[in-house]
């Protein structure tokens, strides 16, 4: 009896215990949960559905260059009158400015006066060459018919020996040797002379030189007057009349140059060069669109095409490897300047004039992408929308939503 009194107040221990345990774990649990709670907060921040476009690409640091062509006189000089200035549109064959020409023209004298005084013994040396040959041919003649009249007498002789004495045989035949002598020494003083061309081969050399200094000195005169070889724009003139020019080492097609007298460009767009590395070499390709920004124009874009990438490389000092890119833009000119700097954005992929949102304010919720919209009363509703392009920082919206609603986006922080 005693220990069946024992086990019931046991049990009764055991079920008041657990009761006690129960309603303890019941209020830790309510008490953690609700200090959880509390020690999170929910921020929110509204953005507006907007209209614009996405891209997804890279962007490269490049400058503007403009393709001028250098223009200068050939000759020295002092500037005698220029009829150009910096703006004016020019065209081809119009002259731009000229020099004193005192000078060049006291040297074309000069040089038409050796010319001709060359032509003059050039001309003389012929006729004194010609008359001593037809002095000599007639010399020539006459020792001919000499050794022709010894031989009417001389030959006759021989074959009627009985006829003629010894003394007078050996005689003629003197004659005749002596005669055919002088004959052959006068063949090898003409053909010489025919041959004797060496002072005139001189002569003409001196008119050849004079003929050149002659058109040279010409040349120099025509040089004093500077036209444009092409339909251009005058973008910098660096001498004024009176001073005095020399002719810089280098012309022609390069980058702008004070030295040069005049710097025009016959383009009528503008090209941005910019270094883009190895990694990135293989994304691009010729003809592809580029947005270019610059410095000196914010908030302006300009369009512009891949039209030449480098095929060597420039390695700097750190090892980086680039290559330069050409890139043209559309019709700039006027408002950009070479050397200006400005940001190249290469695009891969683009969707422009979309609706746009920000990443952080798209959910996804039993598989669907979901956003919250306040409407006009301050209400927040879901919806349901469907997304495009991203560019990691906003989305295109495709469906679901309309330009001008307001999207919530939900920040929770622990405290």
């Amino acid at each position: 009896m005693l220990t069946k009194l024992y086990s019931n107040k046991f049990l009764k221990m055991v079920v008041l215990l657990a009761i006690i345990g129960g309603i303890c774990f019941a209020g830790y649990k309510v008490l953690n949960k609700s200090k959880t709670a509390s020690s999170e907060t929910v921020t929110t921040r509204e953005e507006t559905v907007t209209r614009g476009d996405i891209t997804i690409g890279f962007t490269g640091d490049g400058e503007a260059e403009i393709p001028v062509i250098n223009l200068d006189f050939s000759v020295s000089g002092k500037i005698k009158e220029i009829y150009v200035k910096n703006g004016d549109q020019i065209q081809e064959g119009q002259v731009l400015a000229k020099l004193d020409d005192t000078e060049y023209q006291n040297k074309l004298r000069t040089a038409e006066l050796s010319y001709n005084k060359a032509v003059a013994t050039l001309e003389q040396k012929e006729e004194n060459a010609r008359l001593n040959v037809i002095s000599e041919k007639q010399r020539l003649d006459e020792a001919q018919r000499q050794i022709k009249q010894i031989e009417m007498e001389y030959l006759p002789m021989l074959e009627l020996e009985d006829y003629y004495s010894p003394q007078e045989i050996e005689l003629k035949k003197m004659s005749y040797e002596s005669a055919k002598a002088a004959y052959d020494l006068q063949v090898e003083q003409y053909n010489a002379l025919l041959n004797a061309n060496k002072d005139l081969e001189l002569e003409k050399v001196n008119v050849e030189s004079a003929q050149i200094n002659l058109e040279m000195a010409r040349n120099d005169l025509e040089n004093t007057i500077l036209k444009s070889p092409v339909s251009a724009t005058v973008l910098n003139l660096s001498y004024k009349a009176g001073e005095s020019f020399s002719p810089p080492s280098t012309s022609g097609k390069a980058t702008a140059d004070t030295s040069h007298f005049i710097v025009v460009s016959d383009a009528d767009k503008i090209e941005v060069i910019v270094p883009v590395s190895e990694m990135d070499l293989p994304k691009v390709e010729i003809g592809q669109t580029v947005e270019v920004a610059f410095e000196a124009h914010s908030g302006e874009t300009y369009v512009g095409k891949v039209t030449a990438i480098n095929a060597l490389p420039k390695i700097d000092s750190s090892g980086l490897v680039t290559y330069d890119l050409r890139i043209e833009l559309d019709s700039t000119m006027g408002k950009i300047r070479s050397g200006m700097t400005c940001t190249v954005s290469f695009i891969l992929r683009q969707e422009k004039n979309v609706l746009i949102i920000p990443n952080k304010s798209v959910s996804m919720v039993d598989g669907k992408q979901v956003v919250k919209v306040k409407d006009q009363d301050g209400n927040l509703q879901t919806k349901k929308i469907k997304t495009g392009l991203t560019d990691g920082k906003n989305v295109a919206v495709t469906e679901g939503l309309e330009m001008g609603e307001t999207v919530v986006i939900e920040t929770k922080k622990s405290e």
